[in-house]
């Protein structure tokens, strides 16, 4: 078949057509990736501008509402890639008797605690980042009132890669003696379900203690059971005050319990554990918190 040259002519016109409808879609897709991109830099913006005050307007609010008052909140070092730290340091109003530090993670326009830490006899007055065992995990130097320190090595004694906490619990309570270094208290906050608090049933009874420094506002505590040594049964005492008796379920899961109203606004909360499911005399808890 011959092509006459109206028809080439044709041709290669719906083709040069077809070139710039085409090139026209690059072209709108180009610009709605670089509108997106310029949007993304326009919030990441608006989030710099965020004041500390802002950050933690409502933090504040509930440590004034406690009784105590912020000395510090500034930036501080982050363990994770692409995340930000924060770090308050807060005291009783004349800053004579107690205080607290909190490291803080920052996503988006808020903050939310990573590890608090709650001394009821001493007053801090500064933090810092330090190196202390050369293990490529940064440490801390707590500076108390009076010019004494004391110094915290991550996977030790806490881990500043742990998770996002929704409630307020200081993790440097007290509890029954653990089997082991890697079964300390600190196993319970540490994001990682794979590691637990483990303490012996022989004295008839092993326990947890941990203070709320700005008083519980919920009711909801949550235990997450380890795949062992699983717990029968939990006694919650509030401020020295029993308040509670419940069961729970042979699982390696979180249990979720619903407290009666009498732990709202404790300051001190106190779990303890008088038996585990298949007998045994050793109790372990993977993961805690109280909302």
């Amino acid at each position: 078949m011959t092509i006459g040259k109206r028809q080439v002519l044709h041709i290669a016109g719906c083709f040069l057509a077809a070139l710039v409808v085409a090139s026209c879609g690059k072209s709108e897709q180009d610009a709605e990736r670089k509108s997106a991109s310029t949007l993304e830099r326009i919030a990441q913006q608006a989030l710099n501008k965020v004041t500390p005050e802002e950050e933690i307007q409502d933090v504040n609010e509930m440590i004034q509402t406690a009784g105590y008052v912020t000395r510090e909140y500034r930036e501080f070092p982050a363990q994770e890639v692409g995340k930000k730290g924060r770090v308050l340091v807060y005291t009783d109003k004349k800053g004579k008797s107690s205080g607290g530090i909190v490291y803080m993670k920052k996503t988006g326009f808020g903050v939310a605690p990573a590890w608090h830490w709650y001394f009821d006899e001493s007053v801090p007055e500064a933090v810092d980042k330090v190196e202390l065992n050369a293990d490529g995990l940064w440490d801390v130097r707590v500076l108390l009132k009076g010019g004494r320190t004391i110094e915290y090595r991550q996977g030790e004694s806490f881990s500043m890669t742990a998770a996002d906490r929704t409630d307020w619990l200081a993790l440097n309570g007290v509890s029954s003696d653990p089997l082991s270094e890697d079964s300390d208290l600190w196993r319970c906050f540490d994001s990682d379900t794979s590691t637990a608090w483990r303490s012996s049933l022989s004295g008839g009874e092993a326990f947890l203690e941990l203070a709320a420094p700005f008083g519980v506002t919920q009711d909801v505590l949550t235990l997450y059971t380890w795949h062992s040594d699983q717990p029968k049964q939990c006694t919650l005492y509030a401020d020295g005050k029993k308040i509670q008796q419940f069961g729970l379920e042979p699982k390696a899961a979180a249990q979720m319990i619903r407290l009666d109203d009498g732990v709202k606004g404790a300051r001190r909360i106190r779990l303890t554990f008088d038996a585990i499911h298949g007998g045994g005399d050793v109790v372990s808890v993977a993961e805690l918190s109280l909302q």
